[in-house]
Parts: C-alpha cells; sequence; structure tokens
C-alpha cells in the first residue's frame, strides 16, 4: 500500500507568498496560495488595528 504524503501545511503569510511564486507549481494552485497570502496579511493587519484601539 502506498503511503500518503502529508499536505504542506504554511502557518506564516510570507511562506504562501512563497508558494504562490514557485513557478514548479501549477497556475491554479499558485493561485489559491496568492490569495492565502492577501488573506493572512489582511488578518494581521486586522489584529494590529485591533490592538492599536484597544491601547487608545
Amino acid at each position: 500500500m502506498a503511503e500518503l504524503q502529508r499536505p504542506f501545511v504554511a502557518s506564516e503569510p510570507h511562506e504562501c507568498k512563497a508558494r504562490a511564486e514557485d513557478e514548479t507549481l501549477p497556475a491554479e494552485e499558485r493561485l489559491v496560495w496568492a490569495q492565502l497570502a492577501v488573506a493572512a496579511e489582511l488578518a494581521a493587519i486586522r489584529q494590529a488595528l485591533a490592538k492599536s484601539a484597544r491601547r487608545s
């Protein structure tokens, strides 16, 4: 029985960006990684804004 390979899991936005820029991956997969990178960056911005609002 063939062993299943675990999928890549990104934990940081820059990891998603690196996968999006990896030209060895199919274009569709790169597009998904690019969208995940943008979503992760937006989440980080929202967290930073919420944190600064609580300090004010």
